[in-house]
């Protein structure tokens, strides 16, 4: 398997050049993505291996900060996916839960609080907030009433 070649892309002059030293292909164009695009066409012909890009921007190396923030991204990318999972693995109890904790009259402000769920999550099961507290109170005062009259 070939190895890794690197190529360094600098925009200068509102102009890209990608320029690959170890094959000596050099290929300009005003847009990055279509520049890039036909470098790595290039270089398909001349390697099977990955293609690392390096950046310039008007003189400036900001190959580190590109790298650092790719990273980050690919993190970022890989934790949202993995909780993705989780959540639809998890949303049956979940589910669940939200549909008991309804037949016992909580409101769905308490069971987003008490299992941590966003509030719209726990009205889809639930009905309204304010509807609820509406309910819950007159309940309360029939409750309070009829204590009151035994």
């Amino acid at each position: 398997m070939d190895e890794a070649t690197t190529s360094t892309a600098v925009l200068e002059q509102e102009e890209w050049a990608i320029t690959n030293a170890h094959h000596n292909i050099v290929t300009r164009g005003l847009w990055l993505d279509e520049t890039l695009a036909r470098h790595r066409a290039e270089l398909s012909t001349l390697t099977c291996g990955d293609i690392e890009v390096r950046y310039v921007v008007n003189g400036v190396d900001v190959d580190l900060d590109v790298q650092q923030i790719r990273r980050i991204m690919r993190w970022l990318h890989e934790s949202y996916r993995v909780s993705k999972r989780l959540e639809k693995q998890t949303r049956p109890a979940r589910d669940a839960l939200l549909e008991r904790l309804t037949a016992q009259r909580v409101m769905p402000s308490e069971m987003a609080l008490m299992a941590g769920v966003d509030q719209s999550v726990a009205e889809r099961f639930a009905g309204d907030e304010t509807e609820a507290r509406i309910a819950r109170n007159l309940l309360h005062q029939l409750g309070t009433t009829s204590t009151r009259r035994s």
